[in-house]
C-alpha cells in the first residue's frame, strides 16, 4: 500500500461509526429508540428525499412504532465517491452523517449486521429520474466502500408505494408498478367490473388524488423490495 493511499484511509477513519444507543449532534435524525442496543441489528433506517418526504415518513412511524424505525432527510442528491477526491469525501456532511448513523467503519469488511446501529436500510424517494438518481448514488456509496453489506439479505430495501388499487365488493388488489397492473389486467377481462383509484403517490406529497389518511395509511402498505445492485455508469 503506498504512503498516499495509507493516509487517505487514515484520514477517512476519522468519520466512522461506532455502535451505542445515542449519539448526538445531527438535528434531522429521528432516530429509532432501538438504535445501537442488542435490538439494533432488528433496526431500519429510512433515508428520505428531502424534508418533506421525511415527514410523510415520520407520520408513519405513528402506525409502525418508533422503536425499530429511524428516518434521516437527505438534502440533494448525495456526493458519487467514485469520482470525488478524499478531501471532498471527508467535507462532506451527508456521508459522515450517514455512516455516524449507521456506525460503519472504513474499510471494514461486513459479515452480519450485528457491528451496526441499525441493522437495515430503507431508500424512500419518489418514483421519478432524480429519485432514481438518489437511490444510483445511495448504492454507488455502498458498494465503493462496503461492498460487503450489500451481499447481507435485506440489508438494503426500497420503500414501493401503491401506484393502482382495484376492488369489487370487499375483493381489493394492490399494486405498486405498471406493469404488475397491466398484467393483472390481462388475465381479468381488462379489470371490468373492477372499480379502480390511480394514486398520485411521491414521497414528498403523499397520496394527492386522496383523502389525507390515505397519506399515512401508504406507510402501512408499502412493499420493501430487495434493491438489485446497480453501479454507476
Amino acid at each position: 500500500m503506498s504512503f498516499a493511499k495509507f493516509k487517505s484511509d487514515q484520514m477517512m477513519k476519522k468519520s466512522d461509526g461506532v455502535k451505542t444507543s445515542r449519539i448526538s449532534g445531527i438535528v434531522k435524525l429521528e432516530d429509532a429508540n432501538n438504535a445501537g442496543s442488542r435490538k439494533g441489528k432488528d433496526c431500519t433506517l429510512i433515508l428520505t428525499e428531502g424534508d418533506s418526504a421525511k415527514a410523510l415518513a415520520v407520520s408513519g412511524l405513528s402506525v409502525v412504532g418508533r422503536d425499530n424505525y429511524g428516518v434521516f432527510p437527505l438534502r440533494g442528491k448525495l456526493l458519487n465517491v467514485r469520482e470525488a477526491a478524499t478531501d471532498q469525501i471527508l467535507k462532506n456532511v451527508e456521508l459522515s452523517h450517514i455512516k455516524q448513523i449507521m456506525g460503519l467503519k472504513h474499510k471494514q469488511e461486513y459479515t452480519s449486521v450485528d457491528g451496526l446501529r441499525y441493522g437495515s436500510l430503507m431508500i424512500m424517494t419518489d418514483q421519478d429520474h432524480d429519485g432514481s438518481h438518489i437511490k444510483g448514488l445511495i448504492i454507488n456509496f455502498l458498494d465503493h466502500f462496503y461492498p460487503s453489506l450489500l451481499k447481507i439479505p435485506n440489508f438494503l430495501v426500497e420503500f414501493i408505494t401503491p401506484i393502482v388499487k382495484v376492488w369489487k365488493g370487499k375483493n381489493t388488489h394492490t399494486f405498486y408498478t405498471m406493469p404488475e397492473y397491466e398484467e393483472w389486467k390481462e388475465a381479468n377481462n381488462n379489470g371490468k367490473g373492477w372499480d379502480s383509484k390511480y394514486y398520485k403517490v411521491s414521497t414528498t406529497s403523499g397520496c394527492q388524488s386522496t383523502h389525507s389518511a390515505d397519506s399515512r395509511s401508504t406507510i402501512t402498505l408499502y412493499r420493501v423490495w430487495v434493491l438489485p445492485l446497480r453501479k454507476m455508469p
